[in-house]
């Protein structure tokens, strides 16, 4: 049975009706500060609801807008020019409901003596002179600050509160799963059979021995001082990759098809460590140490458009008993993808495929380098 992850979160901690009605309660809360504040104006129930729904749908398309698309792709990506953009596009959206409401007032004869001054000091100067000028916004930006700035900026603290905890809670699993990564990413048997196989090399005085104990090296310095980063260069995390193959092939030998691709930048871009081990590893313990036949394992690596699509596959038993993947290093991985990136962000799916083939798949959308 396939199994596909996205996010790495369950909906049991945040069930539907809940998701429905708490944002249903706040935008209440919101509707009724809003008719308290214009009940002041004594204005008629139409120009006062009227009030509240301009206000309304300027702000809950500000909030989302800045919630879904300026916080997670401009903002915490440091593209300040488009956050900026992204913010006068949010103020310019209300400034302009507010002016076609005011518009509207005008053309119907519903704006009254007490409003006249303040509605008139926009609609006066034209699309121009009332929404976009410098005046205009000089003008606009206080009642902008009372109205439909206060619950962005709930947002963004709300943002910033969750990601400091989130930090906290990541540097906790980072200490409980850190000896179960350790065993996971290079267990005792590998170095057993791989330092047997380097000693056999020495002994008959194999000119490839160096180089074997040069990618046991650098493998074993990546797991220990190298992997506690949050993010690393994709291309060292790939170098960790390349090494633990050579090692395969060599303990392995023609007995075992070991094919690698890759495509793309990788030099651009930065990734969280140790995502792709535990797949390849349960690709060799899984599919090919329970194998008495000629066996595989196919892996393939791409950068394409920000986003990273990985791919391990590898042959099974046909008449073996069914095993188990994943264990510890694959739910560390899940973790690992949903304390890092956000839902959206990401995609993991495993699962046997047809041909007696058993195949994990992730796409990612890398930090910039």
């Amino acid at each position: 049975m396939e199994t596909t992850f996205s996010g790495g979160r369950l909906p049991v901690l945040a069930p539907a009706l809940r998701r429905v009605l708490v944002p249903v309660f706040w935008w209440g809360l919101f509707v009724l500060a809003e008719f308290v504040a214009f009940s002041n104006w004594q204005e008629t129930a139409l120009v006062t609801w009227g009030f509240v729904l301009k206000d309304l749908v300027a702000t809950m398309l500000g909030y989302y807008f800045f919630s879904r698309v300026v916080l997670p792709r401009w903002l915490l990506r440091r593209r300040w020019l488009r956050t900026a953009l992204g913010l006068l596009a949010i103020y310019y959206a209300w400034g302009l409901l507010s002016y076609a409401y005011y518009a509207l007032l005008d053309r119907y004869g519903l704006i009254s003596a007490n409003a006249h001054d303040y509605m008139h000091r926009l609609i006066d100067y034209g699309l121009w002179g009332g929404v976009f000028s410098w005046r205009a916004v000089s003008m606009g930006i206080s009642d902008f600050s009372v109205t439909t700035l206060p619950p962005i900026l709930v947002r963004f603290v709300r943002f910033l509160l969750t990601s400091s905890n989130q930090s906290l809670r990541l540097q906790r699993e980072n200490l409980t799963l850190e000896v179960s990564f350790l065993k996971a990413q290079v267990n005792p048997h590998f170095l057993f059979n791989t330092l047997n196989n380097i000693y056999t090399m020495v002994v008959r005085q194999d000119e490839r021995a160096p180089t074997m104990v040069q990618h046991l090296t650098d493998l074993m310095h990546y797991t220990v001082y190298e992997s506690d980063a949050a993010l690393v260069p994709l291309s060292r995390e790939i170098g960790f990759l390349e090494d633990y193959l050579e090692l395969e092939r060599l303990r392995y030998g023609p007995k075992v098809s070991i094919r690698y691709h890759q495509a793309g930048p990788v030099a651009d871009f930065r990734i969280t460590p140790l995502l792709f081990f535990p797949f390849v590893e349960n690709a060799f313990k899984h599919g090919v140490d329970s194998s008495l036949e000629a066996s595989w394992v196919t892996i393939g690596l791409e950068v394409k458009d920000g986003q990273l699509h990985f791919e391990v596959s590898n042959s099974l038993t046909p008449s073996g008993p069914p095993r188990e993947f994943g264990g510890v290093g694959v739910a560390n991985v899940q973790k690992r993808l949903a304390l890092h990136y956000p839902p959206e962000d990401y995609q993991l799916t495993i699962g046997p495929e047809p041909e007696n083939t058993y195949r994990a798949a992730l796409t990612l959308r890398l930090h910039p380098a």
